[in-house]
């Protein structure tokens, strides 16, 4: 009888290391699904204010979000700056048009006849803060500014888990030249809600 407990414990200890040695009982991996990662923008225009950041929806895909900053119908000016702040680790402002000089950042809207070379549109990136305007030469024949004065693009970066992603127009940096040739500074820009999805 001891020879047979030998035996019997001998070979359980013996199954149990075969088991341990193959990684248990044939469970499997016990590791989590890599996270789905997002594969387009997605942008909701602001509902309320009197400049609102609109997302143009024949210009942008999935992942490159083109924006139209339009103004009220019920004004008239000559030109706008504005500057814009995005979550760098998540996205990048990019050119409107692959077709633009490389470092553009802004393309003129509807609104702005911007006239001969040299016009006034820059566009100057850091980090993730856009500094871009867009004027007319001379303040002498002011347009409406209900249609899209400047355009700006942002870019989604590779490899990003979905969710909200910060964007902001900074109030204090935000000017028009009006009908009347004045600076009006500060306005206020409303900026929608953007995400990776």
């Amino acid at each position: 009888m001891t020879h047979l407990k030998t035996f019997l414990t001998g070979s359980t200890a013996l199954a149990l290391g075969a088991m341990l040695a193959c990684g248990g009982g044939g469970g499997g991996s016990s590791a989590p699904a890599p996270a789905p990662t997002a594969t387009s923008l997605g942008y909701t225009d602001p509902t309320s204010g009197t400049y609102l950041l609109k997302k143009n929806t024949a210009l942008s895909t999935a992942t490159h979000l083109v924006m139209d900053l339009v103004g009220p119908s019920s004004a008239t000016g000559s030109g706008v700056t504005a500057t814009f702040s995005a979550d760098a680790t998540r996205v990048t402002w990019a050119n409107v048009s692959a077709a633009d000089p490389t470092g553009t950042f802004v393309q003129n809207g509807t609104a702005f006849n911007l006239g001969s070379d040299p016009k006034i549109l820059k566009g100057k990136v850091t980090a993730g803060i856009l500094q871009v305007t867009a004027a007319q030469k001379g303040a002498g024949s002011p347009v409406s500014l209900g249609a899209p004065l400047l355009r700006v693009a942002l870019d989604l970066r590779a490899s990003q888990l979905p969710g909200a992603i910060s964007l902001s127009a900074d109030a204090t940096r935000c000017q028009v030249l009006d009908g009347t040739g004045t600076i009006a500074s500060p306005i206020t820009v409303a900026v929608g809600a953007l995400a990776a999805q």
